[in-house]
């Protein structure tokens, strides 16, 4: 009994540690019970307004401000977004673990919308426009960050 009790410890000690090196951002978390992307995905108006906690990995980075994070679980993503300068993730995080907590955002981009985000990224770029994916009104879900751990 007495071995079964020092190897139980032996495991979690690395896992307790580990989970003390997190990179925090934001707000602290406190939400307990975890969402997965894909429930989000597929019921957004279920979870618009709403505060969730989710895990995955970062997949990618905002190369520009790092204002963003795209977490991917369940073979799926969905984007974090934060403020320009209240939370600033650095490339580095891509690839590691992560949880995070916000609020799930539900909107539908017009076409006008999104063609004069077409040209914003372009002239951002020095780049052409290039309208050639816009097909009709398009829904964004994403998730308004509030607070990140990242491993």
């Amino acid at each position: 009994m007495r071995l079964r009790s020092v190897l139980t410890l032996l495991v979690l000690i690395p896992a307790c540690l580990q989970a003390a090196d997190a990179k925090k951002y934001g707000q602290p978390l406190g939400l307990k019970e975890e969402v997965k992307v894909s429930e989000i995905l597929a019921n957004p108006d279920k979870y618009a307004g709403k505060k969730v906690r989710v895990k995955g990995l970062v997949t990618e980075v905002c190369e520009e401000r790092g204002c963003w994070i795209k977490i991917g679980a369940d073979k799926q993503e969905i984007m974090f977004k934060v403020d320009d300068g209240v939370m600033t993730f650095p490339m580095a995080a891509k690839g590691s673990a992560v949880i995070a907590e916000g609020t799930v955002s539900k909107r539908v981009l017009t076409v006008e919308q999104q063609k004069a985000m077409c040209e914003k990224e372009a002239k951002a770029l020095s780049k052409k426009a290039d309208y050639s994916k816009v097909l009709g009104p398009k829904t964004i879900v994403r998730i308004e960050g509030l607070g990140a751990e990242i491993q």
